[in-house]
């Protein structure tokens, strides 16, 4: 477990080193009307991305319950239904009103959406059925691989001087792709004539699981997006900056949390066999929300003294960011990471209900700070991307703290 942890660390802050350049430079290379489609693109492709992301947790789930065996039939199954969701997500994106009011003239950038979106279903299984087995290392490599197609095709467009924001958005894309390299390790993984479980059992359960990644995406990746279609119209400017902010800080959080959330599933599922499980989790719980807050402040005081510094460094007087606003958004992602956990172990625990109770209530309170607060959008926007995850977190924490009659999943 200590050995795979630190294997996923150190490729997942490669692949950040990889993938976190691409938001700055693509901030610096277009203008900001530009730039603005572009996290626009970005928050709704990596948005509908993670809506994905239950696969990878559910096979990790069936992975290490296999215990070193073959998967059944219900990963496959598992993997259809996602497969066929995104499919309709991404069809929904061509029409062209709902492409008109995120990409206003730049209609290939919903083809591109199209292309990326439905590639996303086989890199989650392929990653799920690798860290269920405990292949840390192979994990690692499509970790790296995903970053690094992003990396090179944007930079090689950008050295080429072709890189206007369809190409920029192509580059974006291609990381989904990343699964056609390990397909050879994934073969043989699953016994396609075995099954435990009906079509309906796995369709509700993937659905559900689906559907808190939505609420889940909304908040996070997804949250500029949000925003953009509640702002009015004017406000644009006002929010160009704070929006930025949240797309460099947030955008990475999925990345980063993804392979502590698919080590987490399979530990808490080994963990459950144990018959002092129920109460070294509770214990577990208690001290990690106490060092989230705790590493929240510090993350808040770093974000208000560094953030407006950086954008200064950055991008000079091209942006305008109150330092206020940056300390909110450390403050919420050290919370989001932390609900993004909790909620892996209520995966593991197969408390799927309670997942999507938990993103509802984040999601829900996000719109209705943004819709309901007192002061204009910036502030709206702020104390929506404040509050709403820091009463996500607690509604996790409360459900994990409670005790669970049913008998543990074998």
């Amino acid at each position: 477990m200590v050995r795979s942890a630190g294997v996923l660390g150190l490729s997942v802050a490669a692949s950040s080193a990889l993938g976190y350049p691409l938001l700055l430079l693509a901030a610096g290379h277009l203008n900001a009307a530009d730039n603005a489609v572009f996290l626009g693109f970005w928050g709704l492709l990596m948005g509908v991305g993670s809506s994905l992301s239950p696969l990878e947790q559910e096979l990790s789930r069936q992975a290490a319950e296999a215990a070193g065996n073959k998967l059944t039939n219900s990963a496959w199954r598992s993997f259809v239904v996602t497969q066929s969701f995104a499919a309709v997500i991404g069809a929904a994106v061509l029409i062209p009103a709902v492409s008109d009011r995120f990409f206003s003239q730049h209609y290939p950038l919903a083809v591109i959406i199209l292309c990326g979106v439905i590639a996303f279903p086989a890199l989650y299984g392929i990653r799920g059925l690798l860290i269920g087995k405990g292949q840390a290392a192979r994990y690692s490599a499509v970790l790296l691989t995903e970053a690094g197609l992003r990396f090179t095709f944007f930079v090689l467009l950008v050295a080429a001087g072709i890189a206007g924001l369809p190409w920029l958005a192509a580059a974006a894309a291609a990381g989904s792709f990343a699964w056609l390299f390990f397909v050879p390790w994934a073969k043989g993984a699953i016994d396609f004539r075995s099954s435990q479980e009906t079509w309906g059992a796995i369709g509700r359960r993937m659905l559900g699981l689906t559907a808190s990644a939505v609420l889940i995406a909304s908040v996070l990746t997804g949250y500029p997006a949000v925003v953009k279609l509640i702002t009015p119209p004017g406000d644009e400017d006002l929010l160009s900056g704070v929006l930025l902010g949240i797309s460099l800080l947030r955008s990475p959080l999925l990345l980063l949390v993804s392979p502590v959330q698919a080590l987490a599933i399979p530990a808490v599922v080994r963990m459950s066999a144990h018959p002092d499980s129920p109460r070294r989790l509770r214990r577990t719980v208690m001290f990690g929300g106490v060092a989230t807050a705790l590493f929240g402040l510090v993350a808040a005081t770093g974000a208000y003294l560094a953030g407006p510094w950086v954008f200064e460094l950055l991008y000079r007087d091209k942006y305008d960011v109150p330092a206020w606003s940056m300390a909110g958004l450390g403050w919420s992602g050290v919370m989001l990471a932390a609900t993004l956990v909790a909620a892996a172990v209520l995966v593991a625990r197969r408390r799927t209900s309670q997942v999507v109770a938990v993103w509802t209530t984040v999601a829900a309170a996000s719109v209705v700070l943004l819709l309901g607060f007192p002061g204009d959008m910036l502030v709206r926007t702020m104390v929506g991307a404040t509050f709403a995850p820091t009463l996500g977190l607690m509604a996790a924490i409360v459900l994990l703290l409670a005790r669970d009659t049913r008998k543990p999943p074998a």
